[in-house]
């Protein structure tokens, strides 16, 4: 498949606007912080989904507690986390009140994702209700505002809510959006993240029911996303280890031996041109 460089291969004078879609507090940034950095000067919007708080539990003598779960950082944190972050490259960003699949409940009041094993799973029937509304929400944001280009990831790593995201990207590219996956990272760079089975694009694609059909690339300078990402402190133990572990991961993914961050355009996949069985 040939590779394009994307900030020659898009005519961005055509969007009014470029949105790009973080379902938690630092997707953007990891996966699209060389992208980020290029399009300063262009009118871009990071969108991030999952940035409430947890709902607030009642308990049998009414009293009202904040849940946690073990090992996840308060969204309050995580919040100013990426302010700063967004600050520092001048984006524009907004942070929507969706709490992340850990701390989200069915109707019944119940967990939906009980685990962290289950975070890595296909989005439960009892999530339809958050994914109806955010399609609802994201389409007051992206559609009937002008043309815009949608960047949405591509699910690899098999995060419910990356999928989830994929999801209503889809819907709003079918209602008029002008839609570009990027490539889900560390989970792209790392075989042992995600799911830990080296997802790729081609299984990402093909769990949309999609095939793909141009990739681009957007030189990173490492340095810079080095920086980026920084912001993130109670992040980058958690997904690299160090900073050595993430310069590593950034570095890892090349293009002719420079490292980059690549954005997928998809297709529907010609059924005609399957052999009959």
């Amino acid at each position: 498949m040939m590779n394009r460089a994307l900030l020659d291969g898009l005519d961005f004078d055509a969007y009014e606007r470029v949105v790009i879609l973080s379902p938690h507090l630092d997707d953007a940034a990891l996966s699209c912080g060389g992208l980020l950095h290029a399009l300063q000067g262009v009118s871009t919007l990071v969108v991030t989904l999952c940035s409430g708080n947890p709902p607030a539990l009642v308990g049998a003598d009414g009293s009202i507690k904040a849940p946690s779960r073990r090992g996840h950082v308060s969204p309050r944190i995580r919040r100013r986390e990426d302010i700063a972050a967004m600050r520092s490259i001048r984006a524009e960003f907004v942070h929507l009140s969706f709490p992340d699949a850990i701390y989200r409940r069915s109707q019944a009041g119940k967990l939906i994702y009980r685990n962290e094993r289950e975070r890595w799973v296909a989005p439960r029937a009892d999530d339809t209700i958050y994914i109806e509304e955010l399609h609802q929400l994201l389409r007051r944001i992206c559609l009937d505002l002008g043309s815009i280009l949608l960047v949405s990831p591509m699910g690899i790593g098999d995060h419910v809510d990356h999928q989830i995201t994929a999801r209503v990207a889809l819907r709003l590219a079918a209602a008029g959006a002008s839609l570009l996956f990027y490539e889900d990272f560390p989970y792209v760079a790392d075989p042992a993240s995600g799911r830990g089975d080296a997802d790729g694009p081609a299984q990402a694609l093909a769990r949309l029911r999609l095939a793909p059909a141009e990739r681009f690339i957007v030189p990173v300078d490492v340095e810079g996303k080095m920086r980026l990402l920084g912001h993130y402190a109670s992040q980058v133990p958690v997904l690299f280890g160090s900073d050595d572990g993430m310069r590593e991961d950034i570095v890892s993914h090349q293009h002719d031996g420079r490292p980059c961050e690549f954005y997928w355009r998809a297709r529907v996949p010609d059924e005609s041109n399957k052999t009959k069985g």
